[in-house]
């Protein structure tokens, strides 16, 4: 997609990686709403990057992403200002000083996790044709941490496991009617198959069983099977 002439949100994007970003799209000529809790910083930011690219090319909206209400506010307002949402970053994230306690990991997955969520479905709503939109792109910022096994010290393995589409209840209960087997989505689960839910119990167990996947994540498919990525993206066909 030409980055030229479209509207961006960047969430978190008053400093640090987010700050860059923004940075990055005004170079190629792409409208910037820049959303952060930091009143300050992002006031600074909007006048800086305004006496380097021009006025009218990016805008600051104070948000807390935690807060639904702020989100949806913030895309409205961008929306309004620039006329288009083509590109959504929620790159917005924090990192708890102690995650044992409960409020601190509570409102860092409100924040890294469910801001995600609800950024990408809002993007979704603002550019998706079938609404009127113009189409866009909406990127996650991440983390290389859950990739680290940062628990191994403590004798204590992560993993995490995809499964694709599986033979389920509640997946026959999303196409319960007879015109949803004739939608898109149903098509392409026809297209990439139904694997049964005995092979991720399978993958599970081989999880558990094999230390050396620490941090590492199993994909389940149809076609191919179990499958490991490992942290350094190498991948293994099969256990």
């Amino acid at each position: 997609m030409k980055i030229q002439g479209c509207v961006a949100i960047v969430t978190g994007g008053a400093q640090g990686i987010g700050e860059k970003i923004c940075r990055a799209l005004l170079e190629k000529e792409c409208k910037v709403a820049i959303l952060d809790l930091n009143h300050d910083k992002g006031l600074q930011l909007q006048e800086s990057l305004e006496r380097q690219y021009g006025s009218g090319k990016v805008i600051f909206i104070r948000c807390d992403v935690s807060s639904k209400s702020q989100m949806k506010d913030s895309f409205k307002k961008t929306k309004e200002v620039f006329g288009q949402i083509n590109i959504v970053c929620n790159n917005a994230g924090i990192s708890s000083k102690n995650e044992e306690q409960e409020e601190e990991w509570d409102k860092e997955v409100d924040v890294n996790l469910k801001s995600v969520i609800h950024g990408t479905f809002l993007g979704v709503h603002h550019m998706s044709r079938m609404r009127g939109g113009m189409g866009g792109v909406v990127i996650n910022v991440a983390s290389m941490a859950e990739w680290r096994g940062l628990y191994e010290t403590e004798g204590v393995r992560v993993n995490c496991i995809c499964p694709s589409y599986t033979e389920t209840d509640l997946f026959w209960s999303s196409f319960n009617e007879k015109r949803a087997k004739e939608t898109p989505n149903f098509q392409t689960v026809l297209r990439y198959g139904l694997i049964r839910p005995e092979v991720i119990a399978t993958g599970v167990i081989q999880l558990i069983e094999k230390d050396s996947t620490n941090a590492a994540v199993m994909m389940v498919t149809k076609n191919r099977g179990i499958e490991i990525m490992r942290p350094r993206g190498s991948r293994i066909s099969k256990l």
